[in-house]
């Protein structure tokens, strides 16, 4: 039976900084990947992200952790991750990651170590942002510290040093501060040679911009419950570095033109 949720109509349960993020970025990506259900595959860049995460949250845990242990939790989580998404662990491209991994988490560390344990590591939170969205947007906030001041910390390892913080993840920040409105916001960039800090202020404006982005893709959601004639509104810029060789073969059979 049809819903008046137009999120419901098309299986959306939940709306993320990174869906509205591709909506932004690529309406036909987005309509690809939700709407159509066409699986995107994940760059090992993600799972470098999570394994100097997940190893520096048992770093600032531990009264002493050995350069032994942090490898550990460094490369095992690495490869869990390649085996989860079907990437060979010693594949060129996952040992050219592995090579980096312990310099990524020597600057994390750097940044992070006079700092007390967090109160939180890998926070989920369930907010629901403004009355007209029906469905509630879900995040995981990587470090949450009991300091106000050191506040949440969002951990982002990147090959290339930004000159300030994305509007992507300014978003992602601001939609953290509904779950901790007193802490500051932080995203922390982190190099294999250096850090740089970057401090949110303009969250209410960033949280305004979330809701509209938010309410306008409901309202094109809206327009049909066939998933295909919503795609057929757009049509792919396949020379984007966000459309892999692969994906460009799952996705033939919706922008067909036979």
């Amino acid at each position: 039976m049809k819903s008046n949720n137009p999120f419901a109509n098309h299986g959306i349960e939940h709306l993320s900084i990174s869906k509205i993020n591709l909506w932004v970025n690529d309406p036909a990506k987005f309509v690809a990947t939700y709407l159509c259900k066409v699986p995107s595959s994940v760059g090992v860049g993600a799972f470098r992200g999570t394994s100097v995460e997940f190893a520096l949250s048992k770093y600032l845990d531990a009264v002493y952790l050995s350069d032994a242990l942090v490898d550990e939790y460094l490369f095992s989580t690495f490869d869990k991750e390649c085996i989860e998404n079907n990437i060979d662990t010693n594949s060129e491209v996952a040992l050219k990651e592995k090579k980096t991994l312990n310099n990524y988490f020597n600057q994390a560390k750097e940044l992070y170590k006079d700092y007390y344990p967090p109160e939180f590591y890998q926070h989920k939170v369930l907010l629901n942002i403004h009355e007209d969205l029906p469905i509630p947007f879900l995040g995981y906030i990587d470090f949450v510290f009991k300091d106000d001041n050191v506040g949440i910390r969002d951990l982002k390892t990147t090959a290339r040093m930004p000159s300030k913080i994305s509007e992507a993840h300014s978003r992602q920040l601001a939609l953290y501060s509904l779950a901790f409105p007193d802490k500051s916001l932080w995203c922390d960039y982190v190099t294999p040679k250096q850090t740089i800090s970057y401090k949110l202020s303009d969250q209410d404006s960033k949280l305004k911009e979330i809701i509209k982005i938010s309410i306008g893709l409901m309202k094109f959601l809206s327009i049909s419950d066939d998933p295909y004639e919503l795609a057929s509104m757009f049509y792919p810029d396949l020379d984007s570095w966000m459309w892999n060789e692969e994906y460009k073969t799952k996705i033939k059979t919706i922008w067909s033109n036979e």
